[in-house]
């Protein structure tokens, strides 16, 4: 094992203790369910974040342009 999978495998190990970790001494409260349509649902979600889907879908659109970009091949003709 070289250098360099031994740092990598270290960083996976402390980042997976971290995210455990945080998500055991976090507090989740317990709400009361509640029962609303998908309606209700669909006008509440974008009402209040219509702006950030936007940006989000921009964003992934792009990703999945540069990943089509840096997967093409070249011709060498």
């Amino acid at each position: 094992m070289n250098r360099q999978q031994y740092l990598a495998g270290m960083s996976v190990l402390v980042l997976a203790l971290l995210v455990i970790g945080s998500l055991l001494v976090a507090a989740w409260p317990a709400g009361e369910p509640t029962n609303i349509g998908l309606n209700e649902l669909g006008l509440g979600t974008f009402e209040l974040y219509g702006v950030t889907f936007l940006i989000v879908g921009l964003v992934m659109f792009t990703s999945m342009l540069g990943g089509v970009f840096l997967a093409k091949e070249e011709d060498d003709e």
